[in-house]
C-alpha cells in the first residue's frame, strides 16, 4: 500500500468548496490522501476555499501546481473547457486525476483524455456521482439479479430550476466555449446512470431547446445564450431496449429532481431523488410478478446497510483504488462513452432530429 496520496484541487468554486475539499478531509481522517495545494485564477475564490480548507499553498496558476514533483493526485473542478488541457497536463506530469463530469466538451477532447491516461498508467476517475445514492445502488443490484426480466424501456428525467430566470446573468454553463449546455450539464448523469444501468447506448434522436436565446452579461451589456436550456433524447440500446430521457433547467418547483423508471418482462422499478444536496431522500419502488401487480403495484423497497454511500464515495474509491492498483468505478474510458451519446445526441438535434449511431471505441 502507498503512503497517503498527497493532493491539489483545481477549481475552487462552488463543486470543489461542496464536494472536493469536504472529500479529501474525509479521506485524510481515513489515512488515504491529504490536500496540501488549491488553484484557482479568481483571489476571491481561491482564498475562501483555501480558508474552507486550512491551506495556504494557493496558486492562480495550475501550471504552478503540476510542476510540484510532491503532488500525487488532482482533481479539477473547473469550467469544462479546462477540463482536457489540465488533465493532460497532469497525467503529463505523473498525477492521477478525478474530472467533474462531463469530461471534456467534445468528443475528440474526450478520447485524447483518455488515450493520455492509458499512456501514463496512472489512475483516472470521473464524478459520476449518482452512482453511489443507495436507491439507485439497490436499482442496479436488482436488475444485475434479473428481477425485472428482460428490460424493454427505461424513462429517465432530470429537472431543475437553475436556468428559469430570463434575466439572470449568463454563466459559463450558459456558453458553448465554457460549459456546453444543460444536457451536457446534468444529462450526462442521466446517460452514465443509463449505461451502467442498462449497458451501451447505439443509437439516439435529439430535441435541444433554447427557451432563453440571451442574457444580461456585465454592466449592460446582453450575450447570446448558444447552448440548450432543456434537451429530449429518444435512445437505442444494443441490448433491445428503448428509452426516453429528459433534462432541463427551467422547471419551477425542481431543486434536484431525477427519476428513472425501468420496466421488463418481469417486472419494473422506479428510482427518485429530489434534495438538492445530494444526500438522502431518495426512494426506490419495485414490482416483480403478475402477483404483486394485480393485487399492491409499485412498493416502497428500502435500501440495506450494503447500499449506504454519500456523494463523498466518487472520491473515496479514487483514492482507495490508487492504493489498491485498481481502476476505480468510474474511469475515463468510461466517460468518453457517455460522451459519445451527447456527441450523438447534438448532431442529431442539428440534423432535424434524425436517428444517430453512437460512435463506438475510446
Amino acid at each position: 500500500m502507498v503512503d497517503t496520496l498527497r493532493g491539489a484541487v483545481i477549481g475552487a468554486g462552488i463543486v470543489a468548496r461542496l464536494r472536493h475539499i469536504p472529500a479529501f478531509q474525509e479521506a485524510t481522517r481515513r489515512g488515504l490522501a491529504e490536500l496540501v495545494a488549491i488553484c484557482d485564477p479568481v483571489p476571491t475564490a481561491l482564498a475562501e476555499a483555501g480558508e474552507q480548507a486550512g491551506i495556504e499553498a494557493r496558486y492562480r496558476d495550475y501550471r504552478e501546481v503540476l510542476a510540484r514533483d510532491d503532488i500525487d493526485v488532482v482533481t479539477i473542478a473547473t469550467p469544462n473547457s479546462l477540463h482536457e488541457p489540465i488533465a493532460v497536463a497532469a497525467l503529463r506530469s505523473g498525477k492521477h486525476v478525478l474530472c467533474e463530469k462531463p469530461l471534456a466538451l467534445s468528443l475528440a477532447e474526450a478520447r485524447r483524455m483518455a488515450k493520455e491516461a492509458r499512456g501514463a498508467d496512472r489512475v483516472t476517475a470521473v464524478n459520476h456521482r449518482y452512482r453511489w445514492v443507495p436507491s439507485a445502488r439497490y436499482m442496479k443490484e436488482l436488475l444485475e439479479q434479473g428481477e425485472a426480466g428482460e428490460v424493454r424501456q427505461i424513462f429517465m428525467n432530470y429537472f431543475n430550476a437553475l436556468v428559469v430566470d430570463p434575466n439572470a446573468p449568463i454563466q459559463w454553463r450558459q456558453t458553448r466555449v465554457e460549459g456546453g449546455g444543460i444536457l451536457a450539464d446534468i444529462g450526462s448523469h442521466l446517460i452514465d446512470m443509463a449505461v451502467w444501468l442498462l449497458g451501451p447506448i447505439q443509437r439516439v434522436r435529439g430535441d435541444l431547446r433554447t427557451f432563453t436565446p440571451e442574457r444580461p452579461a456585465g454592466g449592460n451589456g446582453r450575450a447570446t445564450v448558444d447552448v440548450d436550456d432543456a434537451a429530449t433524447c429518444q435512445l437505442e440500446f444494443a441490448s433491445g431496449a428503448v428509452g426516453i430521457l429528459n433534462v432541463s433547467g427551467v422547471c419551477l418547483g425542481r431543486g434536484n429532481y431525477q427519476r428513472i423508471e425501468v420496466y421488463g418482462t418481469a417486472g419494473g422499478l422506479i428510482y427518485e431523488i429530489d434534495w438538492p444536496g445530494d444526500a438522502g431522500g431518495d426512494r426506490l419502488q419495485v414490482c416483480f410478478g403478475a402477483a404483486q401487480h394485480r393485487t399492491a403495484g409499485m412498493a416502497p423497497a428500502p435500501t440495506w446497510p450494503r447500499h449506504e454511500a454519500t456523494p463523498l464515495d466518487p472520491f473515496l474509491d479514487f483514492f482507495q483504488a490508487i492504493h489498491d492498483g485498481r481502476d476505480p468505478l468510474v474511469t475515463f474510458d468510461d466517460a468518453v462513452r457517455v460522451q459519445a451519446v451527447l456527441d450523438a445526441a447534438e448532431r442529431s438535434a442539428a440534423s432535424g432530429g434524425v436517428w444517430v449511431d453512437v460512435p463506438t471505441g475510446i
